[in-house]
């Protein structure tokens, strides 16, 4: 469903910034199509916490964040070799600007995971496979971090050309190397999170094998005493001591068939009990007036006397209520907006007697209403930093295999086939009590 946008600006606070300037993957794009904010995006609950970085390895936490083990309500639609873009704030409703701390070196990779069913699947555990990393870039003398705060937060990567389709988590991982003892020991941070992607596939088969030493189970994909982990960037010099990304290899599908006959076949009949030829789950509704993150406004109820305006009215705030519950960090515009714009309306048209609705003209002013703050950057979103793909170089993990960006090239090297509920306290408040009628 195409919704049109409200450019709203976050008001900055009147109070001194508490943020550490960490960061969360808050808004998914697709082909440069903004999803909403928060829409199909797995997050933390709580906004006070929620760029805080995951510290312990072995936490299945690891996998898609805090509270990522919890699907979301919606799940965005995307094509094998489609265009992603992922947004990241250090103030995840975008009250105020910025990125990442510029003190926070560090690394960023993407990986895949296809799931039979988005509720019931782990996040945490097997079948996680690599599709995109970025460490230092010598040619620009950058880590990737830094190209991320140059790009305003924006990281573009293309899909693998040959996925089979089906339901895949997609996990975005950045890793700051900032923190470092007197004594040289580091302590990585990671910032991870997951979205929920349907693919539509090119792949007429329902295996998807992934070379062996390219397949990764989170937790469990690093462990501290890794290069890529004990890296001190104050000492360490990338130009003379290559940074190599955590994880396995990067691996990207070829082409429209089964691409290797060796190696551990994740995606083995992963959808067939359920395999349906389109998505049937995580769709926005057809008839949702107002969207926010992962919650859609329906129309109230028609009234046509003073009781039945009332039930109306009490039935619009309840979704209300629904919405500000279900918000997630990033905010909850779209609430406000249903509230304000419905809501308030038939609650007035009530207290005035007008009791025939809801009003024809009032269902069409908010109808596919969807609040998001502006692409950063002036809205201009980056290019796939895998676009301009070559074989891996020397060592990179054989002929079929990508290799990570280390500390060489400033694209992945990779190949690809064809060408072609609780309130959130922190963020909107409690929800908001339902307006009784006045006496």
């Amino acid at each position: 469903m195409r919704f049109f946008v409200l450019f709203t600006l976050g008001l900055a606070s009147a109070f001194p910034s508490l943020s550490t300037a960490h960061t969360l993957f808050t808004t998914l794009f697709v082909n440069d199509v903004n999803q909403g904010d928060g829409t199909c995006v797995r997050m933390p609950k709580v906004s006070s916490t929620c760029t805080s970085p995951i510290t312990d390895l072995d936490s299945p936490d690891m996998a898609c964040g805090r509270d990522g083990q919890h699907a979301v309500g919606f799940t965005c639609l995307a094509a094998a070799g489609d265009k992603l873009t992922f947004e990241f704030r250090a103030w995840a409703d975008a009250s105020q600007p910025g990125v990442i701390d510029s003190s926070h070196l560090g690394s960023a990779a993407i990986y895949l995971k296809p799931v039979s069913n988005m509720t019931t699947s782990s996040a945490a555990g097997p079948n996680w496979f690599k599709i995109y990393a970025e460490g230092y870039d010598e040619n620009m003398r950058k880590w990737a971090t830094e190209k991320l705060i140059d790009n305003h937060g924006l990281l573009s990567i293309n899909l693998p050309v040959g996925l089979p389709t089906g339901y895949y988590l997609v996990r975005t991982e950045i890793l700051a190397l900032q923190n470092v003892s007197q004594d040289g020991y580091v302590d990585p941070q990671f910032y991870v999170n997951c979205a929920q992607l349907f693919i539509e596939g090119s792949s007429t088969s329902d295996t998807l094998t992934i070379p062996t030493g390219m397949e990764a189970s989170i937790p469990g994909h690093v462990t501290a005493n890794h290069p890529g982990l004990t890296f001190n960037i104050y000492q360490d010099d990338p130009l003379t001591t290559p940074y190599e990304v955590v994880g396995p290899a990067a691996f990207f599908s070829t082409s429209a068939s089964t691409i290797a006959t060796t190696g551990k076949s994740y995606a083995k009949n992963y959808h067939q009990q359920d395999r349906q030829p389109a998505q049937a789950e995580g769709l926005i509704p057809p008839a949702c007036l107002v969207k926010n993150a992962n919650w859609c406004a329906s129309l109230p109820p028609r009234y046509t006397d003073e009781a039945t305006c009332w039930a109306s009215s009490a039935d619009c705030f309840r979704q209300a209520e629904k919405c500000y519950a279900s918000a997630p960090p990033t905010g909850c515009r779209g609430c406000r907006v249903w509230e304000r714009d419905m809501c308030g309306a038939i609650q007035q048209g009530c207290r005035s007697g007008l009791w025939q609705g809801p009003p024809a003209d009032l269902a069409a002013n908010v109808e596919k209403v969807e609040v998001d703050v502006p692409v950063p950057g002036g809205g201009k979103i980056p290019g796939a930093g895998n676009a301009d793909v070559s074989w891996g170089r020397e060592g990179g993990g054989g002929e079929r295999g990508g290799v990570d960006l280390g500390s060489k090239k400033a694209v992945m090297a990779v190949v690809f086939g064809s060408p072609t509920a609780t309130a959130i306290s922190g963020c909107c408040g409690k929800s908001r009590k339902r307006r009784r009628r006045l006496a």
